[in-house]
Formats: C-alpha cells, sequence, structure tokens
C-alpha cells in the first residue's frame, strides 16, 4: 500500500505541473488511448512483479461522468518454479472526473476486471476482480494529454480448485500506468449532428459466423455495402453483402438416389464457399448524441452460390446428376427474419464509424442450419440531402 500511497501523490504532483492552455475533457468527447504498465502481483500468487501494457477507449457521457472499456497484458514467472505466466484483462469502469483549471483533471474510477492467467497448471484459471483508482491527465493541447493511474483490483473469494490462493482469502493486485491519450473532440460537441433526411452509402466487413448439418459453427470473412436513408430518429437499411469462406463448407441434403455420403446412403454431400445477402429493413435510431446506439429488424434473402455436389466414384448419370442439381438448388435460398443492435460514432455531420451485431433466423432446409450471426464494422458517408426543400410556392 505504501508503494500505491507514493504512486499516487507522484500523479497528483505531475498533475500541477504547467502545460500549454487546453480545454479539459467535455461532455461527448471520445477518448483513445495507449500506454504502459506496471503490475504488483499478490504474494500468495507467487508471480514475479512485470511490465506490460494495453489499449483503452473512453467516452465522455458528461463532464464530469466517463465509461470506459481497457484491455492490458503482461508477461511473468513463477517464482518458486519459473514457470512462464501470461496475464492478460479487460476492465469496464466509470470514470469520475474532477477538472483542476483549463490544464489538469483527477479522477478516480471504480468497475470490475477480468483477469486470465496462463494455459498451464496452477495458473490456468481466471479472476473476476472489482477494481477502484485514482490518476490525472494533464493536457498537453486540445486533443492530447499525458495520463497517469494506479489502481487496485480485489477479489475475495475465487473458487477455481487451480487457484494458487487459499479459498477464502482476500487477494488483490496493484497496478499503474502512464501513457497518451488522444481525445476526439465533436466540432457540435454535446448536441449531436443534424443527420434528418440524409442518404448515406456505407461499407462494411468482419466475421460470418455459420453452421451446416455436418457442420460446426465457423468464422468466416463478410464483406458488403449498405444505404441508409435517415428520417428524425428512424432510418431505412438496405444491404448487400457476400460471405467468402476460407475453406469449403460442407453440408449434406436427402437424396433416395444417393447410394452412399458421409452420413450414409439416402443423403448426398454438397461443398460450397460463398453466400450472398440481401437484406431489408428499418434501424431506429433513440439518442441523436455523437455516441448513439442503435437498432432494428427486419427481412434478408440469403444465397449460397455455386453449390457442388458429389457423385461416387464411378459418377452419376444424367438423370441423377439433374435430380440432384436441382434438390441443391431448392436448398441454397431462403428468406430470413434478421434483428440487429450496435455502436455508432459520428464523427461529424458527413462522416459515421459504426460497429454492429446482426443475427438471421433459421430456416428449415437450407444449406446452412440453425441461426447465423454476424459481428461487422465500417463507415458511412451523407451524399446529400434525402428531401427536396420547398423553395418556391406556387
Amino acid at each position: 500500500m505504501k508503494r500505491l500511497i507514493h504512486l499516487l501523490g507522484g500523479i497528483v504532483s505531475v498533475a500541477a505541473i504547467a502545460a500549454s492552455p487546453a480545454v479539459a475533457q467535455k461532455s461527448q468527447s471520445i477518448e483513445f488511448a495507449g500506454f504502459g504498465s506496471y503490475w504488483r502481483f499478490d504474494h500468495l500468487y507467487f508471480l514475479k512483479n512485470s511490465i506490460g501494457g494495453g489499449t483503452r477507449i473512453a467516452y465522455a457521457w458528461s463532464d464530469r461522468l466517463s465509461i470506459e472499456v481497457a484491455g492490458d497484458f503482461t508477461k511473468t514467472v513463477d517464482t518458486a518454479s519459473a514457470v512462464n505466466v501470461s496475464v492478460s484483462s479487460v476492465s469496464g469502469n466509470l470514470v469520475f472526473n474532477f477538472p483542476m483549471g483549463d490544464k489538469a483533471t483527477l479522477f478516480a474510477t471504480g468497475g470490475v476486471s477480468r483477469l486470465v492467467f496462463g494455459t498451464q497448471a496452477p495458473y490456468k484459471f481466471t479472476d473476476n476482480m472489482l477494481n477502484g483508482g485514482l490518476g490525472a491527465r494533464v493536457f498537453l493541447s486540445k486533443h492530447l494529454a499525458l495520463r497517469l493511474d494506479a489502481r487496485a483490483m480485489y477479489n475475495r473469494k475465487n473458487r477455481d480448485p487451480l487457484n494458487p490462493t487459499p479459498r477464502g482469502s482476500w487477494t488483490g493486485q496493484v497496478q499503474g500506468g502512464a501513457g497518451l491519450s488522444y481525445f476526439f473532440v465533436p466540432p457540435q460537441q454535446g448536441r449531436g449532428f443534424n443527420r434528418q433526411y440524409q442518404w448515406y452509402w456505407g461499407a462494411q466487413g468482419g466475421a460470418f459466423v455459420s453452421k451446416t448439418n455436418v457442420q460446426t459453427y465457423v468464422y468466416d470473412p463478410i464483406v458488403g455495402g449498405h444505404w441508409l436513408i435517415t428520417a428524425r430518429r428512424t432510418a431505412l437499411y438496405v444491404a448487400y453483402e457476400q460471405a467468402l469462406f476460407l475453406a469449403k463448407a460442407q453440408a449434406v441434403i436427402f437424396d433416395p438416389s444417393s447410394s452412399s455420403s458421409s452420413v450414409g446412403s439416402g443423403f448426398r454431400d454438397v461443398q460450397f464457399k460463398d453466400v450472398r445477402r440481401i437484406a431489408f429493413g428499418v434501424l431506429a435510431f433513440p439518442a441523436q448524441k455523437v455516441i448513439e446506439p442503435f437498432g432494428g429488424g427486419g427481412f434478408a434473402l440469403m444465397q449460397v452460390l455455386n453449390p457442388e455436389i458429389s457423385c461416387p466414384a464411378g459418377g452419376c448419370s444424367t438423370s441423377e446428376f439433374a435430380e440432384a442439381s436441382q434438390r441443391v438448388h431448392d436448398a441454397s435460398s431462403r428468406a430470413f427474419f434478421w434483428l440487429m443492435g450496435g455502436i455508432q460514432i459520428n464523427y461529424s455531420s458527413k462522416l459515421n464509424v459504426f460497429a454492429h451485431y446482426m443475427m438471421t433466423s433459421s430456416a428449415a432446409n437450407f444449406l446452412l442450419q440453425s441461426n447465423t450471426h454476424t459481428l461487422q464494422g465500417g463507415i458511412r458517408i451523407s451524399m446529400g440531402s434525402a428531401k427536396e426543400d420547398i423553395t418556391e410556392r406556387h
């Protein structure tokens, strides 16, 4: 604890150092940060103290309150057996800011941390911990600040039998960090943007998660574009996307003329590697802020492109091949419902960046089974107004 107190005292001292006049953190700003960290592990863990690093993103809900997510990673060794141990953490925190003029900000943080330790026993376990700390930002310019942090993480019980600490004991880690933060300050800070009745063109890419009746869930890339026509708090959404499988997907269809397949007679093996999706729907943007959640739903048409049927070693007769091709064709396209939720950052009135999750419903007798899931990020650019202004009255 003495080290932590000394470290916090140093943070407060640094916050008082003169810096160029700057505007302290304000509502609706976004903080992007990279930092180095020093870890002091609880003595019951038998791990050497170590140096690591991580990244952070924070959103200022108001001048005094921020919400942030941080990830950190370090490598250390067991003091007894010299076993290499990696430690990664993900934390979610509330940050309470106390401006000290226009040059510095002191803050207090509190939240939860999830620590994932190494892959070998006895350090193959996770800790879910409460955390709290203090820190300071020294603004070097309107957009750039030096940030110093000190925090402690505590866990009263860990029921994992591989945890090297005695069950029922208080355990805790202490972490110090130093790094630079870049602040995106919206031109219309705190008031959002006028995005009503705009025509947006966008592009997105990410991961498409799907399964077949013989293959478990796999992740493959998906890319595409979309059109978004906004009204007041809603928007019409139309998208065209294509999933590009890294390896051919395997499926089977019912075919009584087939004498053999990977699952037996009466079925035929099918392979494919491209899936096309056209989606139509409505999205809602209720917050109308610089960072805003959105959600919605609609219909989608999904089509497996160029499926390949399997024939036995002797080949297929013309009629058998034609019948199998028709069966595959009938199972290669379906209509679905979809739901979407995401976050959009309005960088300006013309440019938005976003990330979203999309889930489609399942359909019977389709080459893809069960629900599909999509995680994507992208950009939207306004191409002008979607509503003609009335300039003359007749």
